[in-house]
């Protein structure tokens, strides 16, 4: 090896440790970046000419060092688990955060929810019995009546109102996951043309699978890296990004509660539904389609069986002309429960027609409380299951949440950057650099040494 060629080999090792703490530097630097994968110097020995000159043998021993780029320090499978976990754990988060809504709405147990102006309208058909002839007693039942019906119209109205919310609120997220996907397919057309001309691509490539892992999180996405650098993402097994291309998702159905139809995830092309299995979006097609309409349902249901046993009883009595008793409350929904009598006179508390005023339909009206298949029976039910089922999902989010923490905790563990490992690094990286600058300086002076000699 010429002294020429020891200059070089020396230039080559200096290069290779300046490359080496500016790296360092990067990592150090971006230590709080998130998405940031730490970065590590990919050299290689260069090693001798394996092809001899044609007058002479080649007698050198290795060309010193070669870099040949940077590489990014990650784990496919934890990325992939991760992309998994996220979209399970948003489902069951949002999950919860409907049911929290719901039992918010509904407001049990409480001095004035349903539950207890169902009880104080019993107990005014009490007052009635105790005192038929009297018309404070009708007056103030049918303001029961009257605060009872129009917190039924209440109830649903803000179910209805949180099916509104949520139906916004799935439009949106589903066009944030076209925007985010639209992201995706240029950052991989970026990072094919940067590996194709010799560029690095790691800081693109996190930034690309940043946005990869928000899929995941919306629309439980699962990212897969081609061998040109780019990632084709899918969702229920249809690719929404491959390479530069994506897909276009939009959402369907009813715009207003109560609708036949259910709320659905669409690809814009072709109009078949997306099989969105996780995330955010599959939590809240679950509250459009199933958990507020169910709730909406098992409330109607109440609400008729409280006018059609109130009305019945209603007819098995007499009023105060003496008439069969007529239709107490109208309406077969929450949403259009009302009381439908308009006077005092038309409360039929009495079993017997005149002139008995015997308060015997009034006291059997009041009765209907302890009913074990009645309105309030079922309503007691439907709080029940609404508190389990609050709580079972709560817990299963808390679960989920800390197998997120663990799959984030292991995928961290690889890909994020270390300062004791980074400040280890700075001094090998220095020494080298002290190292190379020795070894020019001492190629340096001996070949002066020679130059002297040749004069």
């Amino acid at each position: 090896m010429s002294g020429f060629s020891s200059l070089g080999l020396g230039a080559r090792a200096l290069q290779a440790a300046q490359r080496g703490l500016e790296l360092s530097g990067q990592n150090i630097s971006n230590i709080n970046t998130p998405g940031y994968s730490r970065q590590r110097l990919d050299q290689v020995a260069a090693g001798g000419s394996a092809v001899p000159a044609m007058w002479s043998q080649s007698q050198a021993y290795g060309d010193g060092v070669l870099v040949r780029g940077t590489e990014r320090i990650r784990d496919e499978f934890l990325e992939a688990r991760a992309q998994q976990v996220r979209g399970s754990a948003s489902t069951l988060t949002s999950a919860a955060a409907t049911l929290r809504s719901v039992e918010g709405i509904f407001g049990e147990p409480s001095d004035t929810g349903l539950q207890a102006q169902m009880a104080s309208f019993w107990s005014s058909w009490s007052d009635v019995a105790n005192d038929p002839t009297s018309t404070a007693p009708r007056t103030q039942l049918l303001e029961e009546s009257a605060q009872l019906a129009a917190s039924f119209q209440r109830t649903s109205q803000q179910l209805g109102q949180q099916w509104s919310g949520t139906r916004e609120a799935l439009v949106a997220t589903v066009s944030e996951v076209n925007r985010t996907a639209t992201d995706v397919a240029r950052l991989n057309d970026a990072i094919r043309s940067a590996k194709v001309s010799g560029a690095s691509t790691s800081e693109l490539s996190d930034q690309r699978d940043q946005l990869v892992l928000q899929l995941g999180e919306s629309v439980g996405a699962v990212g897969r890296l081609n061998d040109d650098g780019t990632v084709t993402v899918t969702v229920g097994g249809t690719q929404l990004v491959s390479g530069s291309r994506t897909s276009e998702l939009r959402v369907g159905g009813p715009t207003v509660p109560g609708g036949s139809a259910p709320v659905t995830v669409t690809w814009a092309s072709s109009g078949t539904p997306a099989s969105v299995s996780g995330g955010e979006v599959h939590g809240m097609t679950t509250a459009l389609n199933t958990t507020i309409p169910g709730y909406t349902a098992s409330l109607d249901a109440i609400a008729a069986k409280l006018a059609s046993t109130v009305n019945a009883q209603q007819a098995a009595g007499y009023d105060r002309t003496g008439a069969a008793g007529k239709p107490f409350f109208s309406g077969t929904t929450a949403a259009t429960l009302a009381v439908s009598l308009t006077g005092t006179n038309g409360i039929a508390a009495s079993k017997s027609p005149p002139p008995a005023y015997d308060g015997d339909n009034a006291s059997a009206m009041a009765a209907h409380l302890t009913d074990k298949a009645g309105p309030d029976a079922s309503y007691r039910n439907l709080i029940v299951e609404l508190g389990v089922q609050s709580q079972s999902a709560s817990r299963q989010a808390d679960v989920q949440g800390v197998m997120l923490r663990q799959v984030d905790s292991a995928r961290l563990g690889v890909s994020s950057v270390s300062l004791d490992e980074e400040m280890t690094n700075l001094m090998s990286y220095q020494h080298a650099y002290e190292a190379a600058a020795r070894f020019v300086s001492v190629i340096d002076s001996t070949m002066d040494s020679l130059m002297n000699m040749a004069r």
